[in-house]
Formats: structure tokens, C-alpha cells, sequence
């Protein structure tokens, strides 16, 4: 038989690299930073979705000892402060928490919380003692269930080192504004794993988020951005009333009401005509109530409606990518089978083409030694 054509030997090559690439892709995917911290046997996927069931949870708490400091304190100060604070916590912590590394983002919210217990008495001034140490264990509670985490990812039961390194940077690095204009935590991160900065952010960047992340940010936003809306909208009323033309504009219609009330008492005989001016005022500032209901309903409506067009544009997608690649492969896998075929086209037609002449040569033979045979048997005679 001819040995096989070294084109056949390159398709065959091909294919077993093929099938070997599919089979170290089903491997878990792991970060750099996870390995560095402890834990080697915990995936990116698992620690993910730790991280992530903590995103809704947290915003809850956060925003319900929020409120309840507010309730108690009595004080409209301290319900807008409480206002601000929440509404600048909850945001903060769910980006936080949705860090494409999931390492990174369990030390960025560490140290997010660190920075707020330490912000906590500022924000909450004119409140009472009780409730501000109140508030501060709720937090100081949210910071063990991240405690705990840190325990499971790096295997260790004492965290009283990076404890102390959190608290330290977050001592270094207090809330002076906006959340969004808060310290990168990159050197934080460097100190807890060992590893430099520059290869952190490499890390961070090569790890994207994937369905399930998307799906999770999605549904998290549904719910809590209507709340966010309201509550920035509640900001700027704040911030509103508190303008200099406005106060002035109150003041006013304090004086104004003065005199009111003064025409009322001197035109006590004119009943029909203070009832008519009170219904308008009524109807008026009922009128008012219901456009900014109006205003907010609208508002989160159109907020929900964008979430969902959204969602749904990511979805059509990764469903267009993945119809796209399935039928690339179907190409390349028939394009392969088909040069395949090509190539033993050849050699099959040779292989019988040499069956067939064996064939022939073993015909001839037998018909020679029948003749021989026969010869030999008449001389024998």
C-alpha cells in the first residue's frame, strides 16, 4: 500500500489541535488576583456569583438604615442629609460590587463601607448619639458579610491584617464629596494581593462580563433606579427650597398670608368670598401635586422602558453572535470534511487500481500453472 500524502497528515494534525483547544476551553477561568489571594480551587464564575448576590442586598440595607435614621431622628435636616447619603451609597455600591473581577470588587466595597462608617457621624450631624451608633453597626454588619467572604476566598480564618489595611486606607482616603469622585482603590488592591498596579489593571481589564452578569446588572437596575430617580428628584426640591429667591418667595407669601388673614378678620361679612378664594388655592396647589406625580410617573416609566430596550438589544445580540459563529464553524467543519474527501479521493482509486492489477496477475498465474500442470500430466501419460 503507497504511504499516506502528507496532505492528509496536515488535516489530521489540524483536527487533533482542534479537538484539543475545545477541551482546554471547558477549563474554569480563573483571574490573576484570585490566585494571588488564596484560594486556587474558587473559578471566576463561583466567586462571581458570591460577589454579585451581595449587589441587591446591600443596596437594600443600606438604603432601609438610611430611612430608618431619617424616621427616627424627626429632624428635616437629618432626612435630607439621610437623603444625600443614600442616595449616593447605593449607586456607589452596586458599581462596586459588579467590578469585572470579582476580587477586586470584594475590596473596592470593603473599602467603600470602611469609608462610610468613617462618613456616617458627618452626613447624620444633629442626630442623636443612639441612632448614629445604630447606623454604624448596620454597616459595621454589612463589613463582617464581606469579612466573611474575604475568609472563604482566601482560606484564612484571621482577617484582622486586611482589616486593619482597609481601615487604614479608607483613614487616608475619607469621603470629602460625591462617591463618584472617591480614591481608586488600585494600591489597596496591590497591598492585599501582592500584586502591582499596573498588573492589576491588566487583570481587571481581561476579564469581561458575561451573560449572566449582564442579565443580574439588568434586573438590579429595574428595580432600583425608579427609587434613584425619585430620590434625585426629591434632591433638587431640596436644594430648590433652599435657594435665596425662593426663600425670599416664602417669605413673602408668609406676609401675604399675614394680610389675608387680616382682610378675613375685617371682612368677616364676606364668607362666600373667602370660601371661593380658599377652593382655589386648593385647587391649585392639588392641581400642582398631581403634575409632579404625573412628572415622576413619566420619568421612571421612561427610566423602565430604557432598562428593557436595553436588556433586550444585549440579548438580540449575543443571540445574532452566537447564530454567527455556530454557522462560521458549520462552514469550516464541512470545508474540512470536504478537502478531506478530496484528498482520499486519490488514493482510494489507487488502492483499488492495485487490488484490480493484483487481481489480474493472480489470474494470469493460475492460468500459467493450469497449462503448466496440464503439460506436465500428458508427458506423466
Amino acid at each position: 500500500m503507497a504511504p499516506v500524502p502528507p496532505p492528509v497528515r496536515v488535516v489530521t494534525v489540524v483536527l487533533f489541535a482542534a479537538l484539543c483547544g475545545g477541551c482546554a476551553s471547558l477549563e474554569p477561568q480563573r483571574s490573576e488576583l484570585s490566585t494571588r489571594v488564596g484560594r486556587s480551587d474558587l473559578s471566576v464564575a463561583v466567586m462571581r456569583t458570591r460577589v454579585r448576590d451581595l449587589a441587591r442586598r446591600f443596596s437594600g440595607l443600606i438604603e432601609a438604615l438610611a430611612d430608618d435614621l431619617a424616621s427616627r431622628s424627626g429632624s428635616p435636616t437629618v432626612a435630607a442629609a439621610m437623603l444625600r447619603f443614600k442616595a449616593n451609597a447605593v449607586p456607589a455600591v452596586q458599581s462596586s460590587l459588579f467590578k469585572p473581577d470579582p476580587v477586586a470588587a470584594l475590596i473596592d466595597t470593603w473599602a467603600l463601607l470602611a469609608q462610610l462608617e468613617e462618613a456616617l457621624p458627618r452626613s447624620a450631624a444633629g442626630a442623636s448619639p443612639e441612632l448614629v451608633a445604630r447606623a454604624h453597626d448596620s454597616l459595621v454588619a454589612l463589613e463582617s458579610q464581606l469579612e466573611a467572604e474575604w475568609r472563604e476566598v482566601t482560606g484564612r480564618e484571621d482577617v484582622t491584617g486586611a482589616r486593619d489595611t482597609v481601615h487604614a486606607w479608607a483613614a487616608e482616603h475619607p469621603l470629602t464629596g460625591p462617591l463618584v469622585t472617591r480614591e481608586s482603590t488600585t494600591a489597596l488592591l496591590a497591598s492585599l494581593t501582592d500584586v502591582t498596579g499596573g498588573g492589576l489593571r491588566s487583570t481587571a481589564a481581561g476579564l469581561v462580563e458575561d451573560t449572566r452578569d449582564l442579565t443580574a446588572r439588568v434586573d438590579l437596575y429595574a428595580t432600583s433606579l425608579p427609587r434613584q430617580a425619585r430620590w434625585q428628584a426629591e434632591l433638587v426640591a431640596t436644594d430648590a427650597m433652599r435657594a435665596p429667591t425662593v426663600q425670599a418667595a416664602l417669605a413673602e407669601l408668609g406676609r401675604t398670608v399675614d394680610l389675608l388673614d387680616r382682610v378675613g378678620a375685617m371682612a368677616a361679612n364676606t364668607p362666600a368670598l373667602i370660601e371661593r378664594e380658599r377652593r382655589a388655592v386648593l385647587d391649585a396647589v392639588h392641581g400642582e401635586r398631581l403634575g409632579l406625580q404625573a412628572f415622576v410617573t413619566g420619568e421612571r416609566q421612561a427610566v423602565l422602558a430604557d432598562v428593557g430596550r436595553e436588556r433586550q438589544a444585549v440579548v438580540d445580540a449575543l443571540h445574532a453572535e452566537r447564530v454567527a459563529t455556530l454557522q462560521q464553524l458549520d462552514g469550516l467543519a464541512r470545508g474540512w470534511v470536504d478537502h478531506a474527501f478530496d484528498r482520499l479521493g486519490p488514493l482510494v482509486d489507487r488502492v483499488f487500481l492495485w487490488l484490480a492489477l493484483l487481481l489480474v496477475l493472480l489470474g494470469a498465474g493460475g492460468v500459467l500453472g493450469g497449462l503448466l500442470l496440464t503439460r506436465a500430466w500428458r508427458r506423466a501419460r
